[in-house]
This record gives structure tokens, C-alpha cells and sequence, in this order.
């Protein structure tokens, strides 16, 4: 029996030997993948549209799912996003986050957040996001916890290649898309800096982090710098 072709697939900052076979995704499995598992099975079972569907583990025990048909981006740091494309975003990560809000796989949180909500664990089809992947540390929690970090990943930063007031003018359109209430956008600058310090000590703890000077220190300084700056631009939209 020919062996099928397996094409690396190498977007992903953190998993390794990820590979498309055919018109499937096969991905090692680790301590994450029951509860990955569990949410994949729970969002077909709702008929959400906005992740890949699990369908099985092959003869090497990796997991095998479906193929999100589309391109990732890898220069997404560059990119001056679109009104169009940031109003896709936020409304697939609310689409993801209605599918497990009051479920028991939230586990009595909000939601269960992606937790690596960035362009490059996203599929666009003509230019627009359509479906996410790349679960592997989803858990539960609060709306604002995934928001905030999706906010830095997608829009704000000391490098962006675009000028401050046309990343906080994109976080408005990202806030409004996902629906977020006024009441949660108060210290939502703030917010941001606190959940990207989290992630930072999260990879510091696996050994992925550098030590100050390095590139997500140095965009944790940034945040930090801008919080009010953030906070105002909000709260000027919603005192305007």
C-alpha cells in the first residue's frame, strides 16, 4: 500500500510535526489533547462552522483532523489589516466563544478561551477570516482574557508596522464587531499589558522566553507604556 505524502505544515510557534496528509491534519497528541478533544467534539456537536473536526488518531497516535482549507499569514505583524478583516476576526472569536458559553466544558467559566488567537492560527478564504485551529491551550475562562490577548496579537505593539492611532482605531472596530459591553472596556489597556505578562511567564516556565531585551519583553514594555493611552482612545469612544 503507497504511504501518503505528508506536507509540513510549520505556521505554529509551538507545536512541531504538524502535517497535512491528504485532505487531514495530523498532529502529535500531548497532556493538552483530552480537553482539545473534548471541545472539538463539543463545537461539531453545536455545528459551529469555526474550527476543524476531529476525526480520529492515526497508526503513529497522532490526532487526525480535518483540513481548514485557506492560507495563515506570516507576516501578519506587518500588516495593516482592514476594517473588513479585523470585523472577520472578532466575530469568529465571538462565534467560538458563544459555541462553549454555559456549557460544562467551561467548566463553570464564562467560555472556554483559544489562548492563541493570532492571525497565524487562523484560516482566511478571499482575504477574510473564516475558522480557527490550533487549540492546543484553549481552556476555560473569561471573554476579556482571550479579547485582550487576540487585541495584542492582531492590532497593537511596538512593532506593528502601522502608526498608534490606526491600531487604536482598528481595537475600536474590534471591540464593537465582538460585541464586547462598555463596562469591560474600562482598564482594557491594562488588561492587555496583564494577559501578555501572563503569556510571557508561561513560555518563561517551558524555557521559550529570553530575558529582558527580548522581543516579548520588549512588547510587554510597550504595552505598559501605552495602557492609558489605550484606556483614553476607549473611553473617548464611549463618552463621544
Amino acid at each position: 500500500m503507497e504511504q501518503e505524502l505528508e506536507i509540513p505544515l510549520t505556521g505554529g510557534r509551538i507545536t512541531q510535526g504538524v502535517v497535512r496528509v491528504g485532505d487531514t491534519v495530523r498532529r502529535p497528541v500531548g497532556p493538552h489533547s483530552p480537553f482539545v478533544h473534548r471541545l472539538l467534539r463539543h463545537l461539531e456537536d453545536v455545528g459551529s462552522d469555526a474550527a476543524p473536526r476531529l476525526l480520529g488518531t492515526d497508526a503513529k497516535g497522532r490526532e487526525i483532523l480535518s483540513f481548514q482549507h485557506g492560507e495563515a499569514p506570516t507576516d501578519f505583524r506587518a500588516r495593516d489589516w482592514s476594517s473588513a478583516q479585523i470585523t472577520a476576526a472578532a466575530q469568529l472569536l465571538r462565534r467560538l466563544h458563544d459555541a462553549t458559553a454555559g456549557s460544562p466544558i467551561a467548566g463553570g467559566q464564562e467560555t472556554v478561551c483559544h489562548n492563541d488567537f493570532s492571525p497565524l492560527n487562523v484560516a482566511f478564504v478571499d482575504g477574510l477570516p473564516v475558522s480557527a485551529f490550533d487549540f492546543d491551550q484553549a481552556a476555560p475562562g473569561p471573554r476579556t482574557r482571550d479579547l485582550a490577548y487576540a487585541a495584542w496579537l492582531w492590532l497593537l505593539g511596538a512593532d506593528i508596522d502601522v502608526h498608534l492611532d490606526r491600531q487604536l482605531a482598528l481595537l475600536h472596530t474590534f471591540l464593537d464587531a465582538y460585541g464586547l459591553p462598555d463596562e469591560d472596556r474600562r482598564g482594557f489597556g491594562g488588561r492587555i499589558a496583564a494577559r501578555v505578562e501572563d503569556e510571557r511567564d508561561f513560555h518563561a516556565r517551558a524555557g521559550r522566553v529570553g530575558g529582558p531585551g527580548s522581543w516579548l519583553h520588549l512588547e510587554i514594555a510597550w504595552l505598559q507604556e501605552h495602557a492609558d493611552t489605550i484606556d483614553r482612545a476607549l473611553d473617548q469612544q464611549l463618552t463621544g
